[in-house]
């Protein structure tokens, strides 16, 4: 297992998935996400070509940190002691947890499932969010904090920024490669519970589509 959630991290250069040699990940459907490792419904992506399976949608963003939104869907934090699939892991069920509470459903939920996403980016109070929501918050307020540390090291939170200075990194040389092998050992992505298509914000939906398929409560 450890080394299976090893394989998750956030990836400077993205996949092409029409790219030679890329898996054909099957028609959309139940699966269980090989980062994650929920149960998802609907379009499943593969990890880098030859990963261990297919991915949910959130846990994609890894190997594509220079979508367009990016930069409203994902911080950086800084986090050695906790994998990247784990942080993955945790945000999903924070977020399913988050959204079953509110009500599996549209309009005056996605309202408020949008404040409350700021609330948690910028600190503010959310005391007027339903006590069930305590867990779920507290969980996704411990993750944002770290961001702090990662301000510090790197001077910025932007995974594309990060991912753009890794590319340009000359990795030839080996004080730059052990300096970004670090970095990358501690860095991690934290999902902001947003995901654009366009200019359209899809997640709360897609929560609601993951809440039923696994309708379970996945966190108190």
């Amino acid at each position: 297992m450890a080394r299976l959630t090893q394989s998750f991290r956030l990836l400077p250069r993205p996949w092409d998935p029409s790219a030679p040699g890329a898996r054909e990940m099957g028609e959309p459907g139940l699966f269980t996400c090989a980062c994650c490792g929920l149960i998802t419904p609907g379009r499943r992506f593969p990890w880098h070509g030859d990963g261990p399976g297919p991915v949910c949608a959130l846990c994609n963003i890894l190997q594509d940190p220079t979508r367009p939104a990016i930069e409203r869907e994902a911080v950086l934090i800084w986090w050695p002691k906790l994998p990247q699939a784990r942080i993955m892991t945790l945000t999903r069920c924070a977020h399913q947890a988050l959204m079953q509470t509110l009500g599996n459903g549209p309009n005056g939920q996605d309202v408020v499932w949008h404040r409350a996403m700021d609330a948690i980016a910028s600190g503010s109070d959310t005391a007027m969010m339903p006590a069930q929501c305590k867990s779920a918050l507290a969980v996704l307020r411990a993750l944002h904090a770290r961001t702090t540390e990662a301000r510090r090291r790197l001077e910025t939170t932007s995974p594309r920024l990060l991912a753009t200075a890794l590319l340009m990194a000359n990795r030839a040389d080996p004080q730059i490669n052990e300096s970004a092998t670090a970095l990358m050992d501690g860095i991690r992505l934290f999902p902001l519970g947003r995901l654009h298509n366009g200019p359209t914000d899809i997640y709360p939906a897609l929560v609601r589509e993951w809440l039923d398929a696994d309708p379970q409560p996945v966190m108190t």
